[in-house]
């Protein structure tokens, strides 16, 4: 017997897509359609709640608009993995309302794919997590009770993605969930009652220096990066980022909260990556020293140097690789010039010189597609040019050089004079160094003439 206002069969055709459409606008969710290349096509209703902007004001503009300026890159990467066809999931981030103001979320990003395979889009899914963001600082900062913080911490450690944790004044461990658990290697059920330094066994030597700072000066330590190796999974490192906060009662400290996020599928990406663009570089490198081989080495010795001066004068390791990595492939444009031009014996002149300055963006081109942390393509442009505006192919200023290829500039011109040419012998070290100091502040920045001089007469680099 059917039930009155019942039906029988599935709403199809126009109904079907009615249906579908009342499905998606009804979500508390933020469900928002995309193109590979991240502009927004759909648009539903608890988006324009979360964000502030109608459908009528998004569909059609790049997600860009959402994103903190800071969290560009984030984006970029995600969006990469979606299309390469992975699922990014739960990723607490922030974004940003109409008005400007913040708003902390957790996105799902996964792709789109037709019958054939092909990618159509991409859907991404945002919830509000302002509340439970806002939960987890004051957690941190506030100076509350213990049973308030216990009280918190016992509401989120059955369903947050993310390890909570206790210890008394005597370390030892009074709350734990699960991803805590996860954490230290020892089940969560287990641990409470039992000192620290036997529950965090795997991580003690990185996390009981901390847990004592936090205990004997009551600031918390925030963004402690730790690496460790769950009894369950031998010889594979999980990565966590974890926070420690002194928790009190009044005004007498009664231990110490822990928060830890697992940060162990986006280090692997990232380390995939840099391993693919480390190969990649490699391979463009070999390519031109191949069509080039009074260069045979250059590139290498060049990218040794800048890394080498770079690192003197203090760059942090992300730039330092970049700086690497441009100068590795600085001279990849060669790749288009004729042999006959690159192994000539004389001094280039006229329309071969002219020829040859193309490489410089040549070179920038040919890599320009390629995903980089860093600026890459615009220090191999640039790598030729001179303070004083007599570089190529732009003629820059000053500080419109991007400082990495100021010192990519220096290290190719000592290499250069150094090395063996087809019109000259290699040249003693002793003039390739007065050669920079003679244009110091004029062709070459000083800093890095000095830090380069300092390094070659310290013999702290080999040439």
């Amino acid at each position: 017997m059917e039930i009155e206002g019942s039906s029988s069969s599935l709403p199809t055709g126009a109904a079907e897509r009615e249906f579908l459409g009342a499905l998606v606008d009804s979500s508390d969710d933020a469900i928002i359609g995309l193109t590979p290349q991240g502009t927004v096509t759909s648009w539903n209703g608890a988006a324009e709640r979360l964000f502030g902007y109608s459908a009528k004001e998004m569909v059609g503009r790049d997600t860009t608009l959402l994103v903190p300026p800071e969290r560009l890159g984030e984006l970029s990467s995600t969006l990469a993995r979606v299309r390469s066809g992975q699922t990014v999931r739960n990723v607490l981030t922030e974004r940003l309302r109409r008005d400007g103001t913040p708003l902390a979320v957790c996105i799902t990003v996964s792709p789109v794919i037709a019958a054939d395979g092909a990618l159509l889009g991409m859907s991404a899914i945002g919830r509000d997590m302002t509340a439970q963001v806002d939960a987890a600082v004051r957690l941190r900062t506030s100076e509350r009770s213990v049973t308030e913080a216990l009280a918190l911490l016992e509401t989120l450690k059955d369903s947050a993605p993310v390890g909570f944790g206790f210890v008394d004044r005597e370390f030892r461990v009074r709350q734990a969930n699960e991803m805590f658990g996860a954490v230290s290697g020892f089940p969560a059920h287990e641990a409470v009652g039992r000192p620290a330094a036997d529950v965090m066994a795997a991580c003690w030597t990185q996390v009981g220096p901390l847990m004592r700072l936090v205990s004997d000066t009551g600031q918390a330590v925030i963004n402690a990066e730790l690496t460790t190796e769950m009894s369950t999974e031998p010889g594979e490192p999980r990565h966590w980022l974890t926070s420690f906060y002194p928790v009190h009662i009044g005004t007498e400290f009664a231990g110490v909260g822990i928060v830890a996020l697992d940060l162990t599928e986006r280090i692997q990406a990232e380390e995939a990556q840099k391993r693919l663009t480390r190969g990649v570089v490699g391979a463009l490198g070999n390519a031109v020293e191949s069509r080039d081989p009074y260069t045979d080495g250059h590139q290498h010795r060049v990218a040794i140097m800048a890394a080498r001066i770079a690192t003197e004068m203090g760059f942090d390791s992300g730039n330092v690789e970049g700086i690497e990595i441009a100068a590795r492939i600085h001279d990849i444009g060669k790749i288009a010039i004729p042999a006959e031009i690159l192994t000539s014996p004389k001094r280039l002149n006229g329309p071969s010189w002219d020829l040859m300055k193309l490489h410089a963006t040549t070179g920038a081109d040919i890599v320009r597609g390629i995903e980089f942390l860093c600026p890459v393509a615009d220090m191999v442009e640039q790598h030729h040019e001179r303070l004083d505006g007599s570089g190529y192919p732009s003629g820059l200023h000053g500080e419109e050089i991007l400082f990495g290829a100021r010192i990519i500039a220096v290290a190719d011109t000592v290499d250069a004079i150094t090395s063996h040419r087809p019109y000259q012998f290699g040249k003693e070290i002793d003039l390739a160094l007065r050669e920079i100091e003679k244009h110091r502040g004029g062709l070459f920045e000083p800093t890095v003439v000095d830090a380069c001089v300092s390094l070659v007469r310290e013999r702290r680099v080999e040439l």
